[in-house]
Order: structure tokens, then sequence, then C-alpha cells
């Protein structure tokens, strides 16, 4: 009877000894898992600040791009007005320059239209729908000033006026003289569409696929390209 006292004994001390290691480890694993969670709230916290200087450093530089591109824009058409301004006045100083050489009385000497003038006459006609006065204004606003700031808009649309006439092979040969003229003007990919357009209208297919893949290539995020590729 004592010895199953004795064995009864060493079995509840063993027993007691397991549960209270197995409560200092779960304690201990409890702590550790504690500390890991602290440590990922922290990383979490730094993560969302750095997201949120980020979101920040995006939102000014996409401010900062907007007031670029609008500065260009003014400087653009600052710099265009400019242009025309200067075509009108170097007209100008021409024409007075030759009535003085010329020792004529200036009340009596007709001035010829500024170059302003004279493409928004032409430009006012072919608004109207009159191509035939339009062709003629733009005609001669090329031959009188063909290196002014406006060349390649009366270029443009006296192309227009005749595709609206549907004389297209005349379209072609002013879009032609353009293009060996403007190589990097903005009316490009505008002009070569007119000029494919012709050719369809010619039945000449082939040409104007060519054009079209032409403009696709070179001028993929112009207006023509985009309606082309369906975007």
């Amino acid at each position: 009877m004592r010895f199953s006292y004795f064995i009864s004994s060493i079995l509840y001390i063993f027993i007691t000894s397991l549960s209270f290691y197995s409560c200092i480890a779960t304690s201990d694993d409890i702590i550790s898992l504690k500390e890991e969670i602290a440590e990922l709230r922290k990383e979490m916290i730094t993560i969302r600040k750095n997201q949120a200087e980020l979101i920040q450093q995006i939102k000014t530089l996409d401010r900062s791009l907007q007031i670029y591109v609008e500065k260009l824009e003014e400087n653009k058409y600052k710099m265009s007005f400019l242009a025309q301004r200067m075509d009108d006045v170097h007209s100008s100083l021409s024409q007075r320059m030759d009535i003085l050489s010329k020792q004529l009385p200036k009340v009596d000497t007709p001035f010829l239209p500024l170059p302003t003038e004279l493409f928004n006459m032409a430009y006012n006609d072919y608004s109207r729908g009159m191509y035939d006065l339009s062709i003629r204004g733009f005609k001669d606003y090329l031959s009188k000033y063909p290196d002014s700031e406006l060349a390649s808009k009366a270029y443009y649309y006296l192309a227009d006026s005749y595709f609206a006439k549907k004389q297209y092979q005349e379209c072609i040969k002013v879009i032609d003289e353009y293009l060996t003229k403007y190589q990097k003007d903005e009316f490009v990919p505008s002009m070569l569409y007119k000029k494919a357009q012709c050719f369809i209208q010619l039945g000449l297919k082939k040409q104007a696929d060519e054009i079209f893949e032409f403009i696709k290539t070179n001028y993929p995020t112009s207006k023509e390209a985009k309606e082309l590729t369906g975007e």
C-alpha cells in the first residue's frame, strides 16, 4: 500500500510540473506574440504615413505639371500673337518706306491690308462657306506673306476650301506644297489625313491606306491617329 501511495505521489508531482512548465511556455508565447503585433502596428503606421506623403507628393507634382502645361500654352499663344503683330508691323513699315522712297503723298497712296486683316477676310469667307472667295483670299495672302506666322493656317484652310468644292486634285497640290514647306507644323497630321480623304474620293484607296498607316506610326498621339485606331 505504501508503494502505491509512493507511485501516486510521484505521478502527481510529474503532472503538476508539466502543467507549470506548459503555463510558462504559453505565457512566453503570448508575450512574444504581443510584441510581434506591436511591431507590426508600428510598421503599419509607418507605411500609412509614407503612403500619405507619397500621395501628397503625387498631387503636388500633378498640380505643378498642370501649371507648367498652362504656362506653356499661354506662352505659345503669346508667341503666335507677337509673331502676327511683327508681320503687321513689318508690312506697314515696308509700305511706308516705299512711299518715302518714291516721295509720294501719303494720303494718295493706298495701303495694302495688313497680314492679319487679309487672313481674317479670307477666313470670314471660308467660315461662311464662300469657298471661291476664300480660295482667292488665302492664295492672295500666301503670295504676299508666304513666310508669315499665319501662312501654315492659310495653307490648311485653302486646302479645306478646295476639298469642300470637291476639287480634290487642287487640294492635293496645296497639301503637297504645304508638306514640302512645313515638316513639323501642328497641322501636318490633319493635312495628311485630308490628302488621304482626297485619294479615297478619287478611288485611290491603296494610297489612302498608306497615308493612314503613316499617320498612326509617326503621329500616334494626334487626333487623326486616335480616330483611325478607334480610341
